[in-house]
């Protein structure tokens, strides 16, 4: 297997077309999701919740430190995963009485489809980075691009990870507005 940067990479691009063809008007409604559960797996991992519920569930099957970090891992996974796949499956919060159209309706597509593919490839890092990459998912060490962009996740550019609800309250405003 590759870097995991070229993993994150193609999500980011894979995410990008999806949202060339999806259109911006409807990637902004699922924007403004994405960037509220990434603030509230922030706030309930910065209070530790994560750990204390994979410590409950690996009691049962055992708790060594890799089963604890695999248990918290698979924990923020699945309800992140969750909350994508109902985003995109169903009804999100639609921007389409400002809907743009040719070029520039494929570009501004693209950038937000970048954007949630960042949200969602990022964050996903971001806790197999911290959790120490359960079940193996990284064979071997970082490459030094892979190092320097830990630092650029959506869970660590912001000191708070609260501070990504702003941006999400902003584009819910504007919506309402409209």
């Amino acid at each position: 297997m590759g870097p995991i940067e070229v993993l994150f990479y193609t999500v980011v691009l894979i995410f990008g077309f999806i949202g060339m063809v999806r259109g911006s008007n409807r990637e902004l409604g699922n924007s403004i999701i994405l960037m509220y559960v990434v603030a509230i797996l922030g706030i309930a991992d910065e209070r530790g919740w994560s750990e204390r519920s994979a410590q409950q569930i690996s009691s049962i099957f055992g708790a060594d430190v890799a089963r604890i970090n695999e248990a918290a891992f698979i924990l923020l996974a699945i309800i992140f995963i969750v909350v994508i796949v109902v985003t995109y499956q169903g009804k999100t919060f639609d921007f389409s009485n400002s809907k743009a159209d040719g070029c520039l309706g494929l570009a501004s597509g693209f950038a937000i489809g970048i954007l949630n593919g960042y949200l969602i490839a990022g964050t996903l890092w971001y806790y197999a980075d911290k959790y120490q990459y359960p079940f193996n998912l990284l064979s071997g060490a970082l490459t030094p691009t892979g190092q320097a962009m830990i630092a650029f996740l959506p869970a660590t550019i912001f000191p708070n990870a609260s501070y990504w609800a702003i941006p999400a309250t902003i584009l819910m405003i504007v919506r309402v507005i409209r």
